[in-house]
């Protein structure tokens, strides 16, 4: 019997216990290249309830404590103690690795500091190696000091380079001096792209947060200017899909906030709202505004990472400007002022992203390149 290529995974998140919806989009493309790869994954034990060990349908999942202290890496600033067993932790876990007799490469998600450990592997395995870069690994831990050191590092000697959006391949030309970079964005759940589309929600205007409640993503950007726009006069309200160590809510008459929530449940709260926010300090080519634009939803959002190549020109997003919180929280309430008092530009956007081409989003796709460099590097 003629086994598969081994696929081993190294990434710096994956769903749990008690976030199911963590870097649910990197479980769903491995479970997809599963028919084709016999796949281990290691990746980081963040909550006590979460397995050591699991077997998650074709995939088998090892993950490695750390001091985490219940929270991930984009939700605290890590201790230098915190660092190191995160790394320790990883190099253990990937040490369980033995020589196979099948042909193996290994596969790592976020470059900082896994891409480190996945060149050291990969040395002793005598296995090639591919990295993909999704965003913050780049943009954030990159432009640190040791961070530009393990960036480079591991990127150094990987068989292939991979990059979420078109900026992030430049950002690791231009400032690490690194070529051959191939443009990969990840692909979204086919649902967002099949499922009928329904008819525009009425008004007034009903606000969306899709993601982590976290600083970096602008949470409280969207809570401050919220307010900011009800103190105005503005009718509207927000709803909230997500979990994250912030809680502080303003005007909580006006704010829904349900925590994590299924596939299904997102596209219905996209398709009765009117425009998604994402004032976030750094991205990739974020997923929940693929999925927004799929469901023919605006969007406002900080003009960071791959946001603006998703769309053609402006039609269907709105451009939050500044360079400090309370530039971009200005720009946010005034916007929402402006959309309040002409909600017909929401209408005309609507219209505007109901021309996108949507097949470009599908993980399909995505599957089908990655499962291709996967296996061009397996020759």
């Amino acid at each position: 019997m003629i086994r598969l290529p081994a696929l081993r995974v190294l990434t710096a998140s994956w769903p749990g216990l008690r976030e199911p919806s963590r870097a649910r989009f990197i479980r769903d493309l491995h479970l997809e290249l599963a028919a084709d790869f016999e796949t281990e994954v290691v990746a980081p034990r963040i909550h006590d309830e979460d397995p050591l060990e699991q077997i998650d349908g074709p995939l088998k999942v090892r993950r490695f404590g750390y001091r985490s202290e219940g929270k991930a890496p984009r939700q605290v600033e890590m201790s230098l103690l915190a660092k190191v067993s995160w790394v320790r932790g990883m190099q253990g876990a990937a040490g369980r690795w033995k020589p196979l007799a099948q042909p193996s490469v290994i596969l790592t998600h976020w470059a900082v500091p896994a891409a480190a450990v996945a060149r050291r592997t990969a040395r002793r395995l005598r296995c090639p190696y591919v990295v993909w870069c999704h965003g913050s690994d780049v943009h954030r831990y990159g432009r640190t000091a040791l961070g530009k050191i393990l960036l480079r590092l591991g990127l150094s000697s990987a068989d292939r380079i991979l990059a979420a959006s078109d900026e992030m391949a430049k950002e690791l030309h231009d400032r690490h001096r690194l070529t051959g970079v191939q443009v990969l964005p990840v692909g979204i759940d086919p649902e967002f792209i099949e499922a009928p589309l329904s008819a525009a929600p009425a008004f007034p205007i009903r606000l969306l947060w899709v993601g982590e409640r976290i600083a970096s993503k602008g949470y409280l950007r969207v809570l401050e200017a919220v307010r900011d726009a009800v103190q105005r006069g503005t009718s509207l309200s927000l709803e909230v899909i997500g979990e994250g160590p912030l809680e502080r809510l303003d005007d909580a008459q006006r704010i829904d906030v349900r925590g994590n929530q299924s596939i299904p449940e997102v596209r219905a709260a996209m398709d009765r709202s009117h425009l998604l926010l994402l004032p976030s300090d750094s991205e990739g080519t974020p997923l929940v505004i693929q999925e927004a634009i799929a469901r023919n939803l605006p969007v406002a959002a900080t003009p960071v990472g791959g946001i603006p190549a998703l769309y053609s020109g402006s039609d269907g997003w709105f451009a939050l400007q500044g360079d400090r919180d309370v530039e971009i929280r200005e720009s946010l309430a005034s916007l929402l002022v402006q959309l309040a008092a002409d909600p017909q530009v929401l209408v005309r956007a609507r219209q505007q992203l109901e021309m996108q081409d949507k097949d470009r989003f599908s993980r399909r796709r995505c599957g089908d390149s990655i499962r291709a460099v996967l296996s061009e590097v397996l020759r």
